[in-house]
């Protein structure tokens, strides 16, 4: 049964005339008399009585009044608490961008939209856009290359990989290019790994084989080993930032090459209409 009968029935009740129910629904007396009618073929029962123009409840009429009103309060009660609800939504990250970043644009975000669940994802840049073409993540921000059509990308802050060495590490020589890292042992991610950052795909790219001694998969241990002289690394300028204002670190600078990129919010085409994700990126593109 539609429930839409329900609340014409209660109508009818509460302003005892079918002309008067239909002015408070904002339809026809004829459009009321009609699902009355239907009400009444559904239960197969007369549910009012009319005396001098004014309609009256049977006693069937009565029964269904008491159960009426409880499954409007029910079903009004339902929608409240489902529309109501707070929405989640699925925010990505890069790794860089999930530990030295992600927290702060969460930490505002969830003071501005308090009706808003956040799920976070963090994962290498490749993995994320996957997530993103699959519906599994509605929103990221990332600082590696994103590929496909599908996915709208705008930049909101720039970065650099650039590599690093202990500040007090001995140099027997100066590096004043690319090519004289292989004068120095590499602090390198696990070996194996499926996506190469830029830098590194530009030293391959050039025939440049630093000679790796320390393997590890957790950047806070890559910078570690390279603030103990195990050699250099290649990380995100944004996550070097605070070793290299303790001066723990150095930045090293060559003649022949820089490898800038910027870090990007990045969500579905799809998506291009959702007033929540419309919402969450003009707070990103105001800096929040």
């Amino acid at each position: 049964m539609n429930i839409k009968l329900l609340e014409v029935f209660l109508a009818v009740v509460d302003h005892k005339t079918m002309s008067a129910a239909a002015n408070r629904l904002f339809t026809t007396q004829p459009n009321i008399s009609l699902m009355i009618k239907d009400l009444e073929n559904y239960y197969s029962t007369r549910l009012f009585n009319r005396v001098s123009k004014r309609l009256y409840l049977t006693p069937e009429g009565i029964k269904l009044e008491k159960y009426a009103r409880k499954v409007m309060a029910d079903f009004k009660e339902m929608n409240e608490a489902m529309f109501n609800q707070n929405k989640i939504i699925r925010i990505g990250a890069s790794v860089t961008v999930g530990q030295y970043l992600l927290n702060g644009y969460l930490k505002k975000l969830k003071s501005l939209m308090q009706n808003i669940e956040f799920e976070v994802v963090i994962n290498n840049t490749a993995e994320i856009e996957k997530l993103i073409l699959n519906n599994r993540i509605d929103i990221a921000i990332v600082e590696g290359k994103v590929n496909s059509k599908n996915i709208i990308q705008v930049e909101i802050l720039e970065d650099e990989l650039i590599a690093i060495l202990s500040y007090d590490y001995p140099l027997d020589n100066n590096i004043k290019s690319l090519s004289d890292l292989e004068l120095l042992p590499w602090v390198s991610r696990e070996e194996g790994s499926h996506y190469r950052n830029q830098f590194e795909i530009d030293m391959n790219e050039r025939k440049i084989y630093p000679q790796v001694v320390f393997r590890a998969t957790n950047l806070e241990t890559i910078i570690q080993a390279v603030e103990n002289q195990y050699g250099f690394a290649i990380i995100s300028k944004i996550a070097a930032e605070e070793a290299l204002k303790k001066q723990s670190l150095k930045q090293l600078n060559f003649a022949d090459y820089s490898c800038p990129r910027s870090i990007r919010y990045i969500y579905n085409r799809n998506h291009d209409k959702d007033p929540i994700i419309s919402q969450i990126l003009d707070y990103i593109n105001n800096k929040l």
